[in-house]
């Protein structure tokens, strides 16, 4: 009579268990079951959990899916094994199984779990393999495009034995298949690379691929003799593509069957599929009779070997990589790739919202897109790095900071790209969509340069140190145009934004408060009222750390002078709920010292603001009215003298004063103009007259109001380029 045995929890978590495909090696000897009722010492998405429901052990996976049920108990005479089909995928055709010694498990454990019971056969019997999935045959398979479930395939791995030649390399002389060749070579040029699976001496199958002339054909080869399921699960890994997109064929099933339990959702075919493949839909990839895909992969294994050389550490291989982007705003001259890399990346697109397939379709959605919001950032990011020029691998397009385009080429995975060019942007919210490949805000990324354009061989890492650092600092026009400066310098942004419904603006007058709170009182009475972020007095123009500095000055129409009782210091004062001007125009303010608390909040909607600070302000401070020309003058004097003695380059924008409806509005940028363009001139600062750009209403942002403050994107490239036209080249 034969011992059965009886599965208990503390013999479980008692043991330690061999696992992998039952008759083969295994694939971990160290398995541990958790007492919290997780797997242990072994890591795979298969196996994260478990569950003992009486005698019947069960796994899951890390999505909480049932992937093994231990329905067979096997009692040697040295081991324990519990055998398990996999119950996520019956086509695999193999049973897997946790053996474990009986001479490492406590005897009490084992006493205890051993119940006399008829003889059982010593093995389980296993069904006979099962062919692995083929592919539709051509001749039958729809003349649709693939659906959902059947990806284009973007890289074939190939076994070599009796697949992609016949006979065994190891036992003698090998038979060429030109058909397989050819295959190969199409599917290159169609932008499908191919890798290589095999067990084999690497030397000798590289001799003979050589010998065949096909060697540089393949990417990512991996040959030795070590089990082929974690060679294909890192061929995947290392070329950074998802497993539906990769097909494996090999003649050997179970190698197909461990291939797909280290990557579940990889495609397996035995080599009769090669006889249609080509005429697969599924294979039809897109023309590349440059090979410029096979090249880029080529690329990304040399990567590879190389970060190998620094003992893995990929930060340090980064630092050394000379890793170099641009940043580009015509959009419209590289539609082709942008509306490709929208449509068909996923790992890096964030956003994941798609355009029409139809490029027409797709430039029309686009076009609606930008001109929905004035405030609207677009553009496209080049990479390149110490191997190679990577072309267009980012895009993205943002309205009132929050992107609705985000997303990079897988090309750049690992590399820090995504993380790097966020931040550049200003750390816009980002609303993600679906799975991702990395996260936004880890690493810190220090080690990619800005150039101006990576297309030029000769801009290096040492030239894009020596790249402009410009501060721009003003209102929305200034925002518009800071979007296509950043493409071509470095630039620190001072502009108008909201804190808690305040509005808070890049006027000369706060630059020139910073003397007023040298006073402790006026530290003080800034302390206690409401709608002041912290840092609100900080400028770059008082740190002086920038090569040049660009100013406009439309901002000065927008917030009403409040003056303090105790200490005389002028402050102005602006909230998005509270009414903007009176009828008399720009200058005719209202008083928010007559608005009481119980009004401000019950009928403005205004927030965050306690009854103590709104009775202090309107106790603290009297009202003064709107623009004051004198106190402007001098507060532009203060950074005017500041700019010369620091030697700094200075270019003024001008306002708009003849182009719109909004009379009044430009009456006020015509006496702007006139008060800076005559100090300009004698500080010999550069100064934009921008009505030699604007000249009629199709300038003009197309918002239903046409009032002249706000521009077409063109209007900005143009001021973007008169700004750049006026700057030094570089920094010596």
């Amino acid at each position: 009579m034969a011992i059965h045995f009886s599965v208990t929890k503390a013999l479980l978590e008692s043991t330690v268990w061999t696992w992998g495909p039952l008759n083969h090696p295994p694939l971990t000897t160290s398995l541990r079951f958790g007492s919290d009722g997780l797997i242990k010492d072994y890591e795979h998405t298969n196996e994260y959990s478990w569950k003992l429901t009486g005698n019947l052990l069960e796994i899951f996976d890390i999505h909480g899916k049932m992937i093994w049920k231990f329905e067979g108990i096997f009692n040697n005479q040295d081991s324990i094994t519990l055998v398990s089909f996999p119950h996520n995928d019956p086509q695999w055709g193999v049973f897997f199984a946790l053996r474990a010694s009986k001479a490492n498990i406590p005897s009490h454990l084992l006493l205890a779990s051993e119940l006399p019971v008829p003889t059982v056969p010593a093995q389980p019997q296993q069904p006979a393999p099962q062919a692995a999935a083929k592919l539709p045959d051509a001749k039958t398979a729809q003349p649709s495009a693939p659906t959902a479930k059947e990806e284009g395939i973007r890289l074939v791995i190939w076994d070599l034995d009796d697949t992609f030649w016949e006979g065994t390399l190891s036992e003698g002389e090998i038979s060429p298949i030109q058909r397989n060749i050819d295959i190969v070579k199409t599917l290159n040029g169609r932008g499908i690379v191919n890798a290589i699976c095999s067990r084999n001496t690497f030397e000798d199958v590289k001799a003979r691929l050589e010998q065949l002339g096909i060697w540089d054909e393949f990417v990512f080869p991996r040959i030795s003799w070590g089990p082929k399921g974690p060679l294909v699960k890192d061929i995947i890994e290392k070329i950074q593509l998802r497993p539906e997109t990769v097909m494996f064929v090999d003649d050997n099933v179970t190698n197909l069957n461990e291939a797909k339990h280290f990557v579940p959702e990889l495609n397996v075919a035995e080599p009769d599929v090669l006889e249609s493949l080509l005429d697969n839909p599924r294979f039809k990839g897109k023309p590349d009779p440059e090979y410029s895909r096979l090249k880029r992969y080529q690329v990304l294994e040399s990567k590879h070997k190389d970060m190998a050389a620094t003992g893995g550490d990929n930060e340090a291989f980064l630092r050394k990589s000379d890793i170099r982007v641009s940043f580009h705003s015509d959009i419209e001259a590289e539609f082709p790739r942008i509306h490709d890399l929208v449509n068909r990346t996923n790992q890096l697109n964030f956003t994941k919202n798609r355009w029409p397939e139809d490029i027409e379709e797709a430039r029309l959605r686009f076009r609606e897109e930008v001109e929905a919001d004035f405030d609207t950032d677009v553009g496209y990011v080049k990479v390149a790095d110490a191997y190679g020029n990577y072309g267009i691998c980012g895009f993205y397009l943002s309205r009132k900071d929050e992107f609705l385009h985000f997303l990079f080429s897988c090309r750049t995975m690992n590399m820090g790209v995504e993380q790097f060019v966020w931040r550049r942007l200003g750390e816009r919210h980002v609303p993600i969509q679906g799975k991702v490949g990395s996260k936004l805000e880890d690493p810190i990324v220090d080690w990619i340069n800005v150039v101006e354009d990576v297309d030029k061989a000769t801009e290096t890492s040492s030239a894009s140190a020596n790249r402009l650092k410009v501060c721009i600092r003003g209102a929305c026009d200034m925002m518009m145009t800071s979007n296509f400066l950043r493409t071509k310098v470095d630039t620190v942004e001072e502009l108008n934004y909201a804190y808690e419904g305040w509005e808070i603006i890049a006027s000369p007058r706060f630059v020139a408060l910073n003397r007023d709170l040298k006073d402790e009182r006026n530290k003080e009475i800034i302390a206690r009222l409401p709608g002041i972020p912290e840092g609100r007095f900080e400028t770059d123009i008082l740190k002086e750390t920038s090569d040049a500095y660009v100013l406009s000055f439309s901002q000065e129409s927008f917030h009403g002078l409040y003056q303090s009782k105790t200490t005389g210091m002028i402050l102005p004062m602006g909230h998005f709920g509270l009414p903007y001007h009176l009828p008399g125009g720009p200058t005719d303010k209202f008083d928010y010292t007559s608005v009481s608390h119980d009004e401000l909040v019950n009928k403005y909607g205004v927030e965050h603001v306690s009854p103590e600070q709104w009775d202090f302000f309107r106790n603290e401070f009297v009202f003064l009215g709107g623009f004051n020309k004198d106190l402007f003058l001098k507060d532009l004097r203060y950074i005017f003298n500041r700019m010369m003695s620091a030697q700094k380059k200075v270019i003024i924008i001008g306002l708009n004063q003849t182009v719109g409806r909004d009379h009044k509005l430009l009456e006020f940028f015509a006496e702007i103009n006139s008060i800076v363009r005559p100090l300009a001139e004698k500080y010999k600062f550069d100064y934009i007259d921008l009505n030699d750009i604007i000249r009629s209403e199709d300038d003009l942002v197309k918002d239903g109001v046409l009032g002249g403050a706000h521009f077409d994107r063109p209007v900005y490239k143009a001021i973007s380029d008169r700004i750049l036209s006026l700057l030094p080249a570089s920094v010596a």
